[in-house]
């Protein structure tokens, strides 16, 4: 990919760290506590959350802005669309839901990708189900406290000095990482999607205080990876879910509530023809010094001492058709992780591996291990395209 094609997140004032700073100041943080210190969202101003009595976040897992602009023209979430912002890097659930939950950039909460290496147990977790790698071992069952794992930062709900709230589906909201990132925010369980709404609604009525609800809706990124960006059924999810939105809105006018919707990422597809099996590529297997972490589209690559010069040739040559290679140190420092606003986790360094292998458009790279099931994702996301990086920022007054 031609890196003047990339798009790298500008975390002074354009992505989600920064609509997050904007919702803190407008809410107010707890005495005791301090808000992240990164920039304001440009599209939103923090007196305009100030004004409201509560706040709604709306995150539609995968609806990117090309979509939205592209297939949902005619949508309720087009007619209050105020602009696009950028995802976090890598542009993928994992990250950018940390981002959203804690208000931190991905160096600051060093949740780096679905899957992720840790020295604590010496092999690779997908850290969302908090299990390892493979054999799907429950890291609290291995020894690792999610609460002490994930005490670094603080969650955004511990901060505000409003009350807060989490709308999310009943199979994931008591998870492991649910719990330890929601803090005291009440929960409000759905299965349907008629569900989400009234638990929205539910949760905006529960009290006349000041209110901080953040809703999570998944079914557009499950549609997408499952059958295409291009598929009927994301499209079809996309008008149904706008119907919802539309009667919500109907139902909460007059309580002073500020509905935002945006998206952890966005999607693009990959043809069966540009997945890369890196077992298929033995001599850089034998380099690894660990299994590929990350995701599809953008893995970190731990290499054997003294390996460095022969891995990068050995990447040129087998792979640079499908690939940008960069040193994880070189990532850091142009910022693709975000700025260095605060401390960084303590882990940070060591979960992003020494290089990263970006993936140029539709291109993916996998390996696989031992009892994991391979299969194939049509729609993809975690990579650097405008498709990917870009997502749109729904306002609405009610």
């Amino acid at each position: 990919m031609n890196p003047a094609e990339a798009v790298r997140p500008d975390y002074r004032g354009r992505s989600l760290v920064n609509l997050m700073a904007s919702i803190e100041a407008g809410m107010g943080t707890r005495p005791g506590h301090r808000a992240t210190g990164h920039p304001m969202l440009d599209l939103l101003p923090p007196a305009r959350v100030q004004a409201a009595r509560r706040v709604v976040l709306m995150v539609i897992d995968g609806l990117g802005d090309d979509y939205l602009c592209a297939h949902g023209r005619d949508t309720a979430f087009a007619a209050h669309r105020v602009g696009r912002i950028n995802s976090v890097f890598p542009s993928t659930t994992a990250t950018a839901i940390t981002t959203f939950l804690t208000g931190h950039s991905p160096r600051e909460h060093g949740l780096t990708g679905w899957n992720i290496w840790l020295d604590e147990i010496a092999a690779v977790a997908t850290i969302l189900p908090f299990r390892t790698r493979g054999d799907r071992r429950f890291l609290r069952e291995i020894g690792i406290n999610p609460l002490h794992f994930f005490e670094h930062p603080v969650p955004l709900a511990t901060r505000l000095a409003s009350g807060a709230a989490t709308v999310s589906p009943r199979w994931i909201i008591d998870s492991d990482y649910n719990l330890a990132h929601n803090g005291p925010a009440l929960r409000f369980p759905y299965q349907t999607r008629d569900q989400f709404f009234n638990q929205v609604v539910s949760a905006v009525n529960t009290s006349a205080e000041r209110q901080f609800i953040y809703a999570y809706y998944p079914e557009i990124d499950a549609n997408s990876h499952d059958h295409g960006t291009h598929s009927l059924e994301v499209a079809s999810e996309l008008w149904r879910f706008d119907q919802g939105f539309r009667s919500m809105l109907e139902r909460l006018a007059g309580t002073d509530t500020l509905v935002l919707v945006t998206a952890d990422h966005g999607f693009i597809d990959s043809p069966a023809d540009r997945g890369i099996e890196i077992e298929r590529h033995p001599d850089i297997v034998s380099m690894l010094a660990h299994p590929l972490c990350g995701e599809r589209r953008l893995s970190y690559a731990y290499v054997k001492p003294g390996m460095e010069a022969a891995f990068e040739h050995a990447v040129a040559a087998e792979l640079g058709h499908a690939l940008d290679l960069m040193p994880s140190a070189q990532a850091v420092s142009d910022g693709w992780f975000g700025e260095a606003a605060g401390a960084d986790h303590p882990a940070f360094a060591r979960r992003i591996g020494d290089y990263l292998l970006m993936m140029r458009p539709g291109w993916t790279i996998k390996d696989w291990l031992p009892g994991e099931n391979r299969h194939r994702l049509i729609g993809v996301h975690g990579g650097t395209t405008p498709a990917e990086m870009w997502v749109p920022l729904i306002v609405r007054e009610c």
